[in-house]
This record gives structure tokens, sequence and C-alpha cells, in this order.
């Protein structure tokens, strides 16, 4: 792990790439290439940005950080809930310009570099829509994230969760060597370095920069499949909801059907409990596995057949612009978890929530907001052994988050300290009281080492302690390698680890440095503004950020 010292020589980097290659501070591409949508991290602030073109790239990248001893973080699509792709004062290596991809229809496999988004996969190369490639709902979700961290898709009843079908990949590792590893492969290390980065998370073992994965055809020969949305006004169907929960909970669902329920609170504070149906067929099969759910009359149903991707284009995808706070929670729960009493409680919360970030009856924005969702998986994900994979919650039919979204930069700490009472209360009923999901990495999880990885995180130590023995790449909950005692290398050299109680109660703790606390966490909803355009955003992110390096913007 570097140890920080003096400031390098940053435009060394110029030299060592091409100068559009190298980011810095003040600039709107900098700007551009380290936003994120969360208020809560989005002003960490990187030395440099370097936005790689090729492995060659990422080697020079890792050999100048580990020369100078600065730290070096990896962004893919920026959907990191923590904002753990950043750093600060160190090096973001920005994966955003390396998106080839080769689609061989022959052997069903599809080859993707480590910088693309599951949109340009979809759109751009995915020609044949009769296929399907194991990817995020969402189109902005980087490719690399999303496998790395399991990869929970609409289509992992049918086919699996994005890891289960990686046949190879490529990694530059923290001695900046290229090794290409798979599943089956001679050589037992890199065996075990392929299992680690099949669920292991990002930001672990090195910089993946190449995936090969199984393509998959629809069950519909003509590629249809049946998507859309069903929707009960709450309190006013609440009866009808409860028994659609219930149906939802005790029958067991063809692997075709793929369900995520919703509470949400949104415009005009209006409840809803609402379902995100996703068929992997026809209408007319659809039809019959949903009908005791359709049976309770839904006050808006909007299911139609259609290619996959078109329903993708229509979903809600992450802003990047969006000038708002958001904290979540994140639990597995096994079959059957789905109880009255935990449904009780999660629509109590969710109404709590809504008091609390100021949703009310006049407002007719999607700010603030809150919501559960549940993820389904289950059938294909459970018939995969716990320890097959570094994924170990196989168990798992629900993958859930409570999410919570505010423009008040004053309710902090209340937020927090609200998301972890959901955490007491609902953890109860996870699976072995304790599972939650990498890919919504949670600062504030407690134990969290148990909480994603199960009993496979002591192998995932050993493998970390192969690849990256001193911890070259990490962030607060990264994999920690073993010293030579049999004890966790700690994650910080300069900081100790945070207690729970720091992390709700400073904003960003779990960064090296106190940037944040100094300077950004003075910036409001207000001071941003509303940006029109993708470049005004921008534009005014570089303005705010000079106006804090110059000594402008003060406590």
């Amino acid at each position: 792990m570097p140890t920080f010292t003096e400031e390098p020589d940053w435009n060394i980097l110029k030299e060592i790439l091409s100068e559009d290659q190298v980011l810095l501070p003040g600039t709107e591409a900098y700007s551009k290439a380290i936003f994120i949508g969360n208020l809560n991290y989005r002003y960490t602030t990187p030395a440099v940005v370097l936005q790689a073109r090729s492995t060659q790239d990422v080697k020079s990248a890792i050999a100048f950080a580990k020369s100078n001893s600065v730290r070096l973080t990896v962004k893919n699509g920026g959907h990191s809930y923590m904002g753990y792709c950043l750093n600060e004062g160190g090096i973001v290596l920005d994966l955003s310009q390396m998106r080839g991809c080769y689609i061989d229809y022959n052997k069903m496999t599809v080859d993707m570099e480590g910088g693309l988004i599951w949109k340009d996969v979809y759109y751009k190369y995915l020609k044949d829509k009769r296929n399907i490639i194991i990817g995020g709902q969402c189109p902005t979700v980087g490719v690399s994230g999303f496998t790395l961290g399991a990869g929970l898709s609409p289509f992992s009843r049918s086919y699996g969760l994005g890891c289960d079908n990686l046949l190879e990949m490529t990694v530059v590792t923290a001695n900046g060597e290229e090794v290409t590893v798979s599943k089956e492969d001679k050589d037992e290390k890199k065996r075990d370095l392929f299992w680690a980065l099949s669920g292991g998370g990002g930001g672990n073992f090195g910089v993946t920069v190449a995936f090969t994965s199984r393509m998959h055809k629809l069950r519909d020969q003509e590629g249809k499949v049946v998507c859309g949305q069903l929707a009960w006004n709450l309190p006013q169907q609440q009866e009808a909801f409860d028994k659609v929960m219930q149906s939802f909970n005790s029958n067991k669902c063809p692997a075709e059907l793929t369900i995520d329920a919703l509470w949400s609170h949104g415009k005009n504070k209006q409840f809803t409990g609402g379902m995100t149906v996703i068929y992997n067929g026809c209408m007319e099969k659809a039809n019959e596995a949903l009908k005791d759910i359709l049976a309770q009359k839904p006050l808006s149903n909007s299911l139609k057949e259609m290619r996959w991707t078109d329903w993708v284009h229509q979903s809600e995808g992450w802003d990047p612009m969006s000038a708002v706070y958001h904290h979540h929670a994140s639990f597995i729960f096994a079959e059957g978890a789905i109880t009255p009493e935990l449904t009780a409680l999660v629509a109590r919360l969710v109404r709590e929530a809504a008091e609390l970030v100021g949703i009310t009856d006049d407002n007719n924005t999607n700010d603030p907001k809150c919501h559960f969702l549940w993820d389904h998986i289950g059938a294909k994900t459970e018939e995969i052994p716990a320890e097959e994979t570094a994924f170990f919650w196989r168990k798992g039919h629900y993958v859930a988050t409570i999410k919570v979204q505010w423009t008040d930069d004053t309710k902090y700490h209340q937020i927090m300290e609200f998301v972890a009472k959901c955490q007491t209360q609902l953890l109860p009923f996870a699976i072995d009281q304790k599972a939650a999901y990498i890919n919504y990495i949670d600062g504030t999880v407690h134990d969290w080492q148990e909480a994603y990885y199960g009993k496979n995180y002591s192998r995932l130590q050993k493998v970390k302690t192969e690849w990256d023995p001193d911890n070259f790449f990490y962030n607060a909950q990264s994999i920690q390698p073993l010293r030579d005692d049999g004890k966790a290398l700690p994650i910080h050299g300069v900081l100790p680890v945070p207690t729970k109680s720091e992390i709700l109660h400073l904003p960003l703790v779990q960064e090296v440095e106190g940037w944040w606390k100094d300077g950004a966490s003075i910036i409001t909803p207000e001071q941003l503004g509303s940006p029109k355009t993708e470049e005004e955003a921008y534009q005014r992110d570089a303005e705010i950020r000079r106006e804090i390096l110059n000594g402008t913007i003060t406590r």
C-alpha cells in the first residue's frame, strides 16, 4: 500500500501518455471524468485523472503510482455507491476510453474491454437481438464493476449471474503484470484469481481490462420478451397489494419470470407498491405465470412484448448530473422471506423516510424521494454451490436495498442515523442475519467481510495475499491481505479503520485526507444550481473546484 510523501510531478505523466489523457483539477475534462451522482462523495478531489486507452497505459499508470508512492483507484461507469472509485490526492485511472467489444455468434461469446458500459454493448455491438448478454438493466452501469461484483441481471434467473457466465479475464496486477485467467487454467494461482474476480468485487486484485463471457439465446425464437410495470396506490389498494406480495413470496416462479418489487414515495407524496416484470418469453406465457398477481387488479399495467434493449432504453438510469445526496442499505433475503411482518416493517420505514426527507403533498418532482427495492434472483443462480464463485449467498432470492435521496444538506446526520436504524431492524430477516450485496457497497456495514462474502472471505484473503500482498489496490472495504503472522494488513496507512460511529458522524471519514471536511462539505445543491445540459453541469463543477483550490470558497 502506498505511503504518502511529497507531491509528484504530475506533468511527467504527459510524457508517458498523451497530453490529452492526463486531466488535472480545474478543467472541465477533469470534472467530467470524476463526476458521480451523489453529493456525499462528489467533491472528493484526486490529484489527476489518467484516461487509459490500452493495457500498456494501465501498466504505465500503475508503475507511476508505485514509484511515486501515490494511491490509485479505478473508475469505469462511476456507479460506486460509496464513491470508492475516487480518492483524495491520488490517481484515478479512468477506463472509459477502453470500449472495444467483439461478439462471436458461432461460439456464442462476447469479448469486452474493461471500460465499456452496458448501453455500448446492447446498442452498438449486439446486432442480433434474439441473443442476451447477462448485463445490467441500467444502461450506464459499467461492465467491469457489474461483473466483478457478481452482476444481478433481470435474466439471472434464466442464465445465472454475470460472474457465472465468465469464461476468461485479463488483469493487470499490482506488480504491473498482464495475466489472463480462466476457471480451467492449469496454473492453480491463476484459477484462484479467476475465482476471486468472479463476484469478489472491483478494486481488490488488479485492473481487469478484458472479459470473455457466454451469450445466450432468448427463449422466444424471435427474441421477444415481456416487460413493464404494475402498480397499486397505497394505502387505497393495500389489501390487494398485500395479497400480491404473499403470492409472490409463496409461489414458485418459473425461471423465465423476474419480478422486482418496489415500495416508493415520489411525486405528490403518493405511496406506491409496484412491480417491474420481465418475462423471458411471449405474452401468452407471461400472463399465465402472472395470473394470480394480475387478479389483484393493479391500478396501472404497462406489460407488453418488446425487444429487451427497448426496455433498457425506457428504464430510469443513473443521473450523473443530479444535485442530490443519497444513501442506502442492502440486504439479501432467502426464499419465503417476504412475510407480512417484514412487508409491514418495510412500508413503515419507507413512510418514515418520506417524512424525513421532506416529501410533501404538493411535491411535483422526483427529488427528494425514497424507495425499497427487491431484486429477484434464485432459480439458475441457486443451482451453483456457495463456494464455486466468490459470491457466497446462493440461497438468496431477493437482493433488497432501501435508498433515501435528499437535497437539504442539513439532514445528513439524521438520514445516516435513520438508515442505520433500518439496518438494525431489517438485518434479522436477512440470510444469517447479515447478508448484503457488494455491488450495493455501504461504508456503514458492520462486519462487512462476512456480510458481503460469508465463508468465502478467508479464501479471498489468501488470493489477495498472493496477487497484491502490499495492498496497493484498496478502499475502506477492500479485501485485506494477510501479514506473515496471519493477521490482516490494515486498510489505511495514515488513518485507523473508521468505526461505525465515525462513519455515521463524519462525511467521507473513510478517505485518507480531510479535504472533504475542510472544503467540499460546504457545497450545497443551491450553489451547484440546476444545469440544463451535461456540459453546463461539468462547467459549473469545474468552476466550484477552481474556487475551492484558489481559496475563494472557505468555511
